[in-house]
Formats: structure tokens, sequence, C-alpha cells
């Protein structure tokens, strides 16, 4: 079998392929138009077949639905905005209206064309032209499988569009415009539309995912074969979306959200994929009623990436609680005079508990004088980066299971571009606390903030092994919630979701005078936060010291 010779660079070359070869259990389909001209304030001149087949896609579609066989044959999402101008719209998705945009992909190739872009409307297609022959040689299954010959992975929305519209449209996608700078966070009205879209689950489904994030969604199930309409039904859907949000937003979404659905991602699941799921769905995901499903769906229903996930989700969470609480300081207006009685209202004004925290480990790390300090589970590095300016500090060690927390810990510690002495001083290490790691011994103090109860209770043990008996620093700080002050939160759980258990202050105590007992440390207990006569404070610490 003849492969199909590859396009040459120039704009006039770069089309898909010819569109009348189309799976033989599909109508066919006729040749396609000749190239239309451009007319103005009509659609732009776009290239060759391109032009052509993105003129059918746009011409179906304001027609009404069209017939699967023409649509599904290729991947396609397609991207609308009214916004005025709405040709701005090539500026947030870096691709110039006026040109077909083609990329190389390890399954085959994409293609950006603007079948519509006037003032009044525009429309992005995105076709992604799955290569079968390079698509069998990337699977993994049994030699001889019929799936590798006979699948929709070619037709159907799947990981395959979200990896095409992260190489098309990943610096939309982080949120960059040098053009349009000013409309990268401005909610804009779009229109994103998915031909084939399959669901082997109840189609509730996919208003369950849109719906929380704002979208007015239209469904259209397809048929098995139009021809055959006793066939009845198949899993494959026709969407459209409708929401004012930002370009950016969407595009992680529906990035996201896609392969949940389809539920047959084509690559390998690691610890990597937690990072690019927590990084895509900052912002959104940490409150989607659907969290918890959608993060098993991407992870293969991995036990353990889940966990991760919902742990960084978490850390996120709290990242952006502590954005909006500083926003909220910033634009605050002048301090409350003294004589004014203070409500719940004004329980703002209050130090946040994570500042609290962290006031008080510095607070400690200044009496202790440590010349070397690890933190485990450090995260983004807030309290990192509070340790810097501490004098008589000679080196700082930061240690997380997340390389996405690691990164962001990085950039804030602006650890690229740091002089030599500075980046010898101030490291981070990818690492767990469960397991030995002769990298973590010979500290003066180890800090553990709010990390414990993110661990399974049984694996406590090898936890306190890691830290007291094979890192054995001279001082160990841990911090963990206090289960009892839930009561003001009006919880009657656990404080989050992902934490797998929280300790009254009694139960606290208890471990670490074991724990002190077991390692040969000695103990002190405390409280974090304004102490409730019931229920004590928010939060509790524990030193250790040998």
């Amino acid at each position: 079998m003849k492969r199909r010779a590859s396009a040459s660079n120039s704009s006039a070359a770069a089309t898909p392929p010819n569109d009348s070869l189309s799976p033989p259990y599909k109508p066919h389909t006729p040749p396609l138009p000749p190239q239309p001209s451009a007319q103005p304030g009509g659609l732009f001149c776009l290239c060759g077949r391109a032009a052509a087949l993105a003129t059918r896609i746009y011409g179906a579609r304001r027609g009404g639905l069209a017939p699967i066989g023409i649509l599904v044959r290729r991947k396609v999402i397609l991207i609308s905005t009214t916004h005025q101008p709405a040709t701005d719209i090539g500026f947030l998705l870096h691709k110039n209206p006026h040109r077909v945009h083609v990329s190389d992909l390890t399954f085959g190739k994409s293609y950006v064309v603007y079948p519509e872009a006037t003032d009044e409307r525009a429309t992005a297609a995105l076709i992604v032209d799955i290569d079968p022959v390079r698509l069998v040689r990337g699977m993994d299954r049994a030699k001889g499988s019929l799936t590798n010959y006979v699948n929709d992975r070619p037709y159907v929305a799947s990981s395959f569009l979200s990896v095409a519209i992260a190489d098309a449209f990943g610096t939309a996608m982080s949120g960059r415009s040098k053009e349009r700078p000013e409309l990268v966070e401005t909610p804009l009205p779009l229109e994103v539309e998915i031909p084939v879209l399959p669901c082997r689950s109840h189609p509730d489904r996919i208003n369950r995912l849109f719906e929380p994030l704002g979208y007015a969604i239209h469904i259209k199930r397809h048929p098995l074969d139009p021809e055959f309409p006793e066939w009845g039904q198949s899993h494959l859907y026709r969407v459209h979306l409708s929401a004012r949000v930002t370009v950016r937003d969407a595009l992680r979404q529906i990035y996201l959200l896609l392969p949940v659905l389809d539920a047959k991602k084509h690559y390998f699941m690691d610890a990597r994929e937690v990072d690019k799921i927590v990084q895509k769905g900052r912002g959104w995901l940490e409150s989607h009623p659907e969290k918890n499903w959608i993060l098993r769906s991407s992870l293969g229903r991995k036990p353990s990436l889940f966990r991760e996930a919902l742990e960084q989700l978490a850390n996120a969470e709290e990242e952006l609680l502590v954005e909006a609480e500083d926003t909220d300081s910033a634009l605050a207006g002048p301090e409350m005079d003294e004589s004014d009685p203070v409500t719940p209202t004004d329980r703002t004004a209050a130090p946040p508990l994570h500042r609290l925290r962290h006031d008080r480990i510095v607070e400690l790390v200044k009496d202790l004088r440590p010349k070397s300090v690890l933190d485990l589970g450090c995260g983004e590095g807030k309290l990192l980066r509070l340790l810097v300016p501490i004098q008589g500090i000679e080196r700082i060690v930061g240690v997380d299971v997340s390389m996405y927390a690691l990164e962001r810990a990085a950039k804030a510690l602006h650890l690229e571009d740091a002089t030599p002495r500075f980046a010898e001083r101030v490291q981070l290490i990818h690492g767990s606390l469960m397991y030995k790691d002769e990298r973590l011994r010979g500290f003066d103090l180890c800090t553990v903030v709010e990390v414990i109860e993110h661990l399974d209770q049984p694996r406590l043990a090898a936890f306190e092994k890691v830290v007291f008996g094979s890192a054995q620093p001279n001082a160990v700080v841990v911090t963990t919630p206090n289960r009892e002050y839930n009561a003001l939160y009006e919880i009657s759980g656990l404080r989050h979701e992902d934490h797998r258990f929280e300790w009254d202050r009694q139960q606290f105590r208890r471990w670490s005078e074991s724990v002190a007992a077991t390692f040969g440390y000695s103990v002190d207990v405390e409280g974090i936060g304004d102490e409730h006569p019931n229920y004590g404070p928010p939060s509790q610490l524990a030193l250790f010291r040998r």
C-alpha cells in the first residue's frame, strides 16, 4: 500500500487529502466544488481543497444538521464568535484568517481554516486528519486484532482531537495575545460545535459536564446509519455549545472534557497527566460538581493518580483563595475605626489561616536557627519564599511529588535566572515522603505543613519511618487541621474532599506523643489561629525536637 505523499510547505499545497475517500460504511460524498472566490464582506479566499472543505462544513452547518457521512469522516471542531469585530478571534487563537495553517502530528495532520471571517461573525475550523497507517503502528494491541483496522478513532472527538487542540491553540490556551491583550481576560460570545462526540453513558452526562460551566447546550444523537433507521441510535452526538466565556477557558475546558466522555485515551497516563489536568483545569475544575468523575475518567480510573489529582486541585484551590483574599484586601476601603463593632461579615479583615500558619512557622525557624531546612510537600513554594530572606539558613530544599507544583515553585523562586550561589542555596527535589531517600538526610529542620491529612491513615507508619526514622532531622514541624473546628464552617465531614482523615486535638496529641516516644524526640503541641472556647483553634502544630 503506497503512502500518501506529504504536502509541501507552501500554503497552496498544504491542503487536506481527497475528501472523496470515505469509509465503506458511509454514504458516498460527491466531489468537492471548486474553490470559492473571495467576496467582499464574505468568506476569505482560502487555498485549494481546504477552502472547499471548510465551505462545505460551514454550509452544511448553516443549512441544518448535516448527514453524518459528511462530517464524521474527519475530526472537526468549530469555534465561532459574534464579538465585534469578530475577526479579533484570530489574534486570540494566533491563527490568521487569511491563511491555511497546517501542523504535522505523530498520528497525522491538523488544519486550521476560517470558513467564515467577517466583522459580524467569524468561525475557525480545526480539521484533524488521522493517518490510519500511523495509527495502527502506534497502537499497542495484540497482533492481528481487528481493532487495528476497524475502529472509530479517525472519526470521533477523542484524545487525538485534544492533542490537536493543544498543538494548534497552545498559545491561546496559555492566555497570551500580544496584539489584543485586553481580550484575553474578556468573556466573548462563543459557540463551539463538535460534530461527532462519543458518549457511551447516558447523554445527560454531556449536560452535566458543560452546564455548570455556563454553556447552553444543544444535542442531537446520530443514527447508526441514516439509510437504515431500524438499526437504532448510535453512541455519537452532535453537540453545540454557546456561552460568554474567554477563549482561553473555552479551549481548556474543551481540551479536558472531550476525552472524559470518550474514556479511551490513546497514550500512557502517569503523574505528568495529573499535572496537565490540574494546569488546564485551574480556576474551574476545583469547583466543578462532576470533578471526581472527570478525574477518574481522565486518569483511566487509576486510584493513585486520582488521589494525587485531588491533592493538587486542593492546593490550586487554596492558591486561588489566597489570590482572592489579596485582591479583596487591595480593593478594601480604609481601615475600620477601632470603635466599630465587629460582625461575622468582618471576619475577612483577619489574616487568613494559611498566613497565620506560615507566620508561626517562620517564628519557630527564627527561634531554632537552623542552617538547613527541608520542606516536605512544598507545593508551589509559598513557605519556601518566606524562608529565603531569613539570615543564617545556608540550605533550603523543597520536596513534592507533583512536577507541576515544582515548576510553579521554581517560577515563583526565579530559579531559572538565579545566580549560582542562590541556586546552590535553594533547591527543589521531585520525591515522595512515603519512601526512604538519602537526599532527605542531614537537615536541621523539616517542615510538613498540611500534608499528613492527605495520606491514607494506614500509610502514616511509612511516613513516620521515612521522616523520623530515616531522615532524622534535628527538629520537625507538623501541622494539620483541627476537625472539631469544622463545626464553625458548617461542615459535617472533612474540610476538603481530598483529605483522607482529620484529627481532633486529642487524637493529634496522642499521635504526636507516640511518634516522639518511638523515635526519641520531645514534642510540644499548640494551636494556630483564633481559639474557640468549645472547638479550639482551626489548625494545630506539633514541634518535635531531638
